[in-house]
């Protein structure tokens, strides 16, 4: 529920992330050992195969549904690819997340829609050609099965937190072994959401700062195929849904009353739906005995301790598992959500919370 520059916590948290994301292009094109050529299972020699291929008739068959005409516009797409030694493909890896409606728009000059997907009720297919782009071409499940993904995220820090769409669901990565006749594999531990669904845009399935670290319940069950772009939701490279959002509760708990709900009060970015999108509010509304337990605390101790000697002592009780500051929120499951209550009925900030 912060930027991910904000969970680094470095000053040069951008600068990382871009090296991230161009270290992360460099992997995916790996080379010969004296440097002279990629290997055939580098993204630059795949396109170059692809591009080939299209024009010929096993081609035709299998992925443009026997139409010449659809068979042209996917090799225009190889070669958009291709041209400038593949600085469109290396732009599509690493671009950053308010560019990538730019690229999109570059990309449907070529393709139509129902190149990549078709639709049925609310139900999304890819194409073969979408599959070939995904599966093939760039291959995304090998690339989350690998020691590649695992790493990246590690440098990352997300080794032990919560998911950033959500702030209620810890996420871990841990080497999980699988017994294999040729080789014991490890592999990154949580869900990886395509901001931009790989579905609707499957030339995106390897684009960094589209892969979102996240729970299974907000990737999967919440999110799915789900249209999304940063102007109706939080992407958590690009903004944070501390700025965007407060968690409030009725003041009448202070009176000796149960909370009757959590509200998520929008305070800017008026398109935003991420707050229902990810069922945030039922989420934490399964969640009021703890909210409720955190408040009493606070009340019954707050008068009797503050400016005493037992000042401190109230305030590591009340803190243990809340951070003081919010670059530290995705260290804590339901962080936000306590801090902006404690907030709200800490109306002279003894508690230091920044």
């Amino acid at each position: 529920m912060i930027k991910i520059q904000e969970h680094l916590n470095r000053v040069d948290a951008d600068i990382f992330l871009n090296t991230l994301a161009k270290d992360h292009w460099l992997t995916l094109n790996p080379r010969y050992k004296n440097n002279k050529g990629y290997l055939s299972n580098s993204l630059i020699e795949k396109c170059k195969k692809f591009y080939i291929e299209s024009s010929t008739s096993s081609y035709l068959t299998k992925y443009a549904n026997s139409d010449k005409k659809t068979a042209i516009r996917h090799k225009k797409f190889f070669l958009l690819l291709k041209k400038d030694r593949f600085k469109f493909l290396k732009k599509i890896i690493t671009v950053r997340p308010d560019d990538f409606e730019a690229i999109q728009i570059e990309i449907l000059k070529i393709l139509n829609l129902d190149d990549l997907f078709t639709t049925k009720g609310s139900k999304i297919n890819q194409t073969h050609f979408g599959k070939l782009i995904s599966d093939e071409f760039l291959n995304y499940k090998y690339f989350r099965g690998s020691e590649n993904c695992k790493n990246l995220f590690l440098k990352l820090n997300f080794k032990s937190v919560t998911c950033p769409y959500c702030n209620y669901n810890k996420l871990d990565i841990t080497t999980l072994t699988k017994k294999s006749s040729i080789a014991q594999k490890s592999k990154a531990y949580l869900d990886l959401d395509h901001f931009y669904p790989k579905a609707l845009n499957p030339f995106f399935a390897l684009s960094f700062f589209n892969l979102i670290p996240s729970c299974h319940s907000c990737n999967s069950s919440d999110k799915g195929d789900m249209p999304f772009s940063i102007q109706t939701h939080i992407n958590p490279y690009y903004e944070s849904f501390d700025d965007i959002y407060k968690f409030k509760i009725s003041l009448v708990k202070l009176l000796g009353n149960s909370i009757d709900v959590i509200e998520i009060q929008r305070i800017s970015k008026p398109l935003d739906t991420s707050c229902i999108d990810f069922n945030l509010v039922s989420k934490y509304n399964n969640n009021i005995a703890s909210a409720e337990n955190l408040i009493d605390l606070f009340l019954k101790y707050n008068k009797q301790h503050i400016g005493t000697i037992n000042e401190s002592s109230f305030i590591e009780l009340i803190m243990k598992d809340i951070p003081i500051n919010r670059r530290d929120i995705l260290k804590f499951p339901k962080a936000k959500l306590n801090r902006d209550i404690l907030q709200q009925i800490d109306i002279n900030n003894v508690l230091g919370i920044i």
